[in-house]
């Protein structure tokens, strides 16, 4: 048997050399990610305006949540968008993936037009719909009074009924390329030997895409499933531009409920509160599907 010595010294100057690569990684972490977080809860603790010395409340602030209907119609509005972007964004895009996959003629140009609205700032979009679907003036309105199709002349953005549902139909349009993307992904890494064997085996295009292909993209769906929780529960710019959470709290989200509460009303204590428990939903919501679904799930290693 042959001993290999090993200088201690060595290991030492590579473990402190390993340590200085990660410290500014580290630092970095620490000062944009856990101080912020740190902060908040701190301050969800005050009754605070920003600029006076706080008043130390406890768990004032987040009893009062439970009493306050806008947060409640936030947390309603956040589940309508999971719900209605999430599944039409992956179907869609699922689709136009399969479509987009063949050797059709353009298909590059195609693929660009589809994925251009992800691109684009969602300040941009939220103006360009605004406009749109104003009910005056707006190309919408245009159309219907030139078709005779007198639902597209509605105001849905200024509708306490409709705002949260026309604001989602805007955001699965931007996104749904972004969908489509992944799915494109998706398809190239699977083996054309499988669809050649289920081919040969007789089976249908639909029974191809149900029974092979769907399933085996589920890394994909599942990947798509947190980046759209994640995101929906994040949704500040597009909804702002559109509604500004309008009319009357319709359409209002989680963060643009604590930014109106921490810059409008300078409520700085309770926007915290908000803002920890946006946190807390997203943390549960992703490593719920994490325990759900296996650890590996993202990589595709997951049973």
């Amino acid at each position: 048997m042959t001993y290999v010595k090993i200088d201690k010294t060595s290991v030492r100057r590579e473990r402190l050399a390993g340590t200085m690569f990660l410290l500014p990684a580290f630092l970095l972490f620490v000062l944009f990610v856990v101080y912020p977080i740190v902060y908040n809860v701190q301050a969800s603790t005050l009754d605070w305006d920003g600029v006076n010395q706080g008043v130390f409340t406890g768990l004032g602030n987040y009893a009062r949540l439970f009493d306050d209907p806008i947060f409640i119609t936030t947390l309603k509005n956040s589940g309508w968008w999971i719900l209605l972007t999430i599944i039409p964004q992956a179907l869609i895009g699922f689709f136009l993936a399969l479509l987009l996959n063949e050797k059709i003629r353009g298909r590059a140009i195609y693929r660009a037009i589809f994925f251009v609205p992800a691109v684009l700032s969602p300040v941009v979009v939220g103006i360009v719909w605004q406009r749109m679907l104003d009910p005056f003036n707006g190309v919408f309105v245009k159309v219907g009074q030139a078709t005779g199709l007198d639902f597209l002349a509605r105001g849905y953005l200024a509708d306490p009924e409709t705002a949260i549902f026309a604001a989602i139909v805007v955001n699965v349009w931007m996104w749904t390329g972004f969908s489509m993307l992944f799915y494109l992904a998706g398809l190239q890494l699977i083996d054309s030997s499988v669809l050649a064997a289920a081919k040969i085996d007789g089976a249908s295009t639909w029974r191809t895409v149900r029974s092979i292909i769907w399933p085996m993209l589920r890394p994909t769906h599942l990947s798509l499933l947190l980046l759209g929780v994640i995101g929906s529960l994040k949704t500040f710019e597009l909804v702002y531009v559109l509604t500004e959470g309008g009319p009357n709290h319709a359409s209002e989200m989680l963060p643009t409920y604590t930014f109106k509460q921490a810059f409008q009303l300078q409520s700085v204590g309770y926007a915290s509160t908000i803002s920890v428990v946006l946190l807390l939903i997203a943390v549960v919501s992703s490593l719920s599907m994490v325990r759900a679904f296996g650890s590996g799930f993202l990589t595709g290693d997951a049973k």
